[in-house]
């Protein structure tokens, strides 16, 4: 009989625990739901950030032909599509969701890249308008990790790899 009584307080015990954690469980989602449903700044950062999203893959690969690793060199034509290209990306939803830095070093590159389709010669700054352009699209998308990725100037690029997977790696374990 005692041991009937002991499972009956301990399963009593068990439901009390079980429904109130599933009460709690309840208010948090009702609360998350009249945050999302209440703070529309939060509900449009987010549709921003989908927009961006969907919408900067295209401006990358504008910038492929601009690329110094490309099977072949850049030229004044490809300048010139490259220009066309990010031009309808700018009056395309792109433009219409990119930050005002990432829009204008886009516009900064599309000027470089005609300049060069209509003199013939390559403006001096036409890969720091590049390198610019991805870093703002990378940091609209909170890419962080915007430092230059030319391996040639790394000393030990290997070396540096490992180090931040051993940072990663220690952040992890805490």
């Amino acid at each position: 009989m005692d041991q009937l009584v002991t499972a009956l307080i301990s399963g009593g015990v068990a439901l009390v625990v079980a429904g109130l954690g599933m009460v709690a469980a309840l208010a948090q989602v009702r609360r998350e739901r009249r945050r999302l449903l209440i703070d529309p700044a939060f509900t449009v950062s987010m549709e921003l950030i989908r927009a961006r999203i969907a919408a900067y893959p295209e401006a990358m690969a504008a910038l492929l032909p601009l690329s110094e690793a490309s099977s072949e060199p850049p030229t004044a034509e490809v300048a010139w599509h490259v220009a066309e290209r990010l031009n309808t990306w700018l009056y395309s939803a792109g433009g219409l969701c990119a930050s005002a830095t990432a829009r204008d070093a886009l516009l900064g590159l599309r000027q470089g890249c005609r300049r060069w389709a209509a003199d013939g010669r390559r403006p001096d700054d036409l890969y720091d308008w590049r390198n610019l352009a991805v870093a703002t699209l990378r940091f609209d998308l909170g890419l962080r990790d915007l430092e230059d990725h030319d391996l040639s100037r790394e000393p030990d690029p290997l070396g540096r790899v490992r180090e931040e997977l051993r940072l990663l790696r220690g952040r992890a374990a805490r």
